[in-house]
């Protein structure tokens, strides 16, 4: 499908498949429906602004090639293979404006043996359904209960087609812009007409630059890597299930259909906007240049208090809360705040995007970027790192003091520096004077076969709320404001080695790995932390592209070490890494509730 908009590529897409006005809205010109002849189609086409849902100077036309899956649950309609329980078939756009009618499109078979005929009793009406696009059907209706489902798309892509005067302007991928149809007829002619209701809820997001000055003097630009849409609901499957309730014929004045299965109560989810800017997969944005992103949700009514998070580097959280009902079109415009050094540090939120994922996501549904610490940071490195949204560290050297056990056999048992627990108990604090929406964790472990303990003694830690006990299955509510504190093990058999994460009460959390230039995308039980192989200067640049050109909807990739997770605006690939790992949170989906 393709835009029709001569004021912008990217303005709103959803403005309607409409109908001609033709004399007939249900069936028009041709030869006499026969037994056993083909039934052919029509789909209405992007024309006159009568019949438009949206803005009326706002729509979208069908192109050549455009595929629509139809069925017919109705007795007079069969397939032409005369195979049982076979009622639906592809069929793909051949010609615009057929026919004569300026705003229909012809649609043929889109394979020889793959279409509809009418079948023997014509004296009864028949039932079609349409949905575009075809490729996206997971199952058509059954019977007469007008129910399409169709693959949910949470990993959305935006690509840049013209960037002039710093104002980035993009499409989006038309296979997202759900369309479903509906018609019943009495046979007559040969021809059906079909015509299309947009069904997604579609916001149009501007995005603008502030003054980002790193240091004074030094300016940077703020590197956008797409946005999210978290809404307090969230479907119950792993389709988006919509069920036609009336003919989509006519003029469109209020839904024909309704969405199903989703959540009565507040349960976060997100869809993921990626922006693709001529293979680069983020934007640099200085003073007043701008982007425009646009999403695909599904259609839940009433979505009040919806959040919009622009995805940066670096320690930096914006966000907006939309207070009104998403529309079915809603152009929501976001201003980055200044960020300048004589700005109060304490003013600029750091990256906290845990905080933003639904209560109920387990531990072993996330994607977690780590960081494997030389043993020289400073406690204010470490603050930093945590800004800019590390999550679990490796921590060594100087950080880590030890205390021994044993008489004959001497034990190390390490715990954490005092000043270094300061600075992860004011991180995760939810006081209200700091920031009470603070839902942060983080994962600590020390070195190989090193005892992490919780204190001096391990009866009195220096962290605020120590967890020792957490499982691969416990909740992002559960953990929030604490410091997991983890076993790093490698133990050796004849033959094989072991490689895992317990908690401190020896249970196993999860296996280790090592990855070079690949890494691996978890279901439920298969989570797992990876290290990314240092010294091979090209690891981090090819997880990366693997990561951003990632095209699957669910999964998560576990703890993942980042290596120079520490430094920002080089060549290095740490930044850009770290943001792609905490970006895998919001547009994969979770592995639970049958959604994978």
């Amino acid at each position: 499908m393709k835009q029709k908009n001569g004021l912008w590529a990217t303005a709103f897409l959803l403005a309607g498949v409409l109908t001609s006005g033709c004399s007939d809205d249900n069936q028009y010109g041709g030869s006499s429906a026969e037994p056993g002849s083909p039934v052919l189609f029509s789909v209405a086409s992007g024309g006159s602004d009568t019949r438009t849902i949206y803005e009326s100077n706002l729509q979208i036309n069908w192109v050549e090639g455009d595929l629509i899956g139809i069925c017919s649950p109705s007795a007079n309609v069969e397939h032409i293979t005369g195979a049982v329980n076979v009622d639906s078939a592809t069929y793909k756009v051949e010609v615009v404006n057929a026919d004569g009618h300026p705003h229909h499109a012809k649609i043929v078979p889109a394979y020889s043996n793959n279409y509809l005929i009418w079948g023997s009793n014509l004296e009864t009406s028949a039932t079609f359904y349409g949905a575009y696009p075809a490729d996206r059907i997971d199952s058509y209706p059954t019977s007469e209960d007008g129910l399409f489902k169709m693959k949910y798309i949470t990993n959305q892509v935006c690509t840049v087609i013209s960037s002039e005067n710093g104002k980035y302007l993009t499409k989006p991928d038309m296979k997202n812009a759900y369309m479903i149809a509906k018609n019943e007829l009495q046979p007559i002619g040969d021809h059906v007409l079909l015509s299309f209701d947009p069904i997604m809820t579609t916001p149009d997001i501007t995005i603008t630059a502030g003054s980002y000055e790193v240091g004074t003097g030094i300016i940077q630009p703020v590197t956008v890597t797409g946005v999210s849409i978290l809404m307090p609901k969230a479907l119950n499957g792993k389709t988006l299930n919509y069920k036609i309730t009336k003919v989509t014929n006519g003029a469109i004045e209020n839904p024909r259909g309704e969405l199903q299965d989703y959540t009565t109560g507040e349960e976060w989810e997100s869809v993921f906007v990626q922006i693709d800017n001529d293979g680069k997969r983020y934007v640099d944005l200085y003073e007043g240049e701008s982007i425009n992103l646009m999403a695909f949700l599904p259609p839940i009514p009433n979505l009040t208090g919806a959040k919009i998070r622009v995805h940066t580097l670096g320690a930096t959280d914006f966000v907006k809360t939309i207070n009104n009902p998403l529309q079915a079109q809603s152009k929501i415009k976001i201003q980055l705040p200044d960020i300048k050094p004589d700005i109060e540090p304490e003013t600029i939120k750091p990256n906290n995007w845990i905080s933003k994922l639904d209560g109920s996501t387990l531990l072993k549904e996330m994607s977690i970027p780590a960081y494997v610490c030389k043993g020289t940071e400073t406690s204010d490195d470490i603050k930093k790192l945590l800004k800019k949204g590390v999550r679990a560290f490796e921590l060594s050297g100087k950080i880590l003091d030890y205390y021994e056990t044993g008489i004959i056999v001497k034990e190390n048992h390490y715990y954490i520096k005092k000043e270094y627990c300061e600075v992860f108990n004011d991180f995760l604090s939810s006081e209200v004077d700091k920031n009470k929406d603070n839902k942060e964790f983080v994962i600590i472990w020390a070195g190989e076969n090193q005892d992490l303990t919780t204190g001096s003694d391990n009866n009195n830690s220096y962290l605020t709320k120590p967890i020792t006990s957490a499982t691969s299955s416990s909740s992002v509510s559960s953990l929030q404001n604490g410091a997991v504190l983890m076993n790093k093990t490698h133990k050796s058999h004849i033959g094989t080695d072991e490689y895992y994460f317990s908690n401190l009460k020896k249970a196993k959390l999860c296996d280790y790995v090592t990855v070079s230039e690949t890494l691996n995308f978890y279901g439920n039980d298969d989570w797992k932390a990876q290290f990314i192989e240092t010294g091979q200067e090209g690891n981090p640049m090819a997880i990366y592209n693997q990561i951003v050109t990632y095209k699957e909807q669910t999964g998560c990739t576990g703890i993942v070490t980042i290596p120079d997770a520490d430094k920002s605006f080089g060549s290095s690939y740490g930044d850009l890494l770290l943001q792609a790992v905490i970006d895998c949170n919001f547009k994969l989906r979770r592995n639970s509730k049958n959604q994978q």
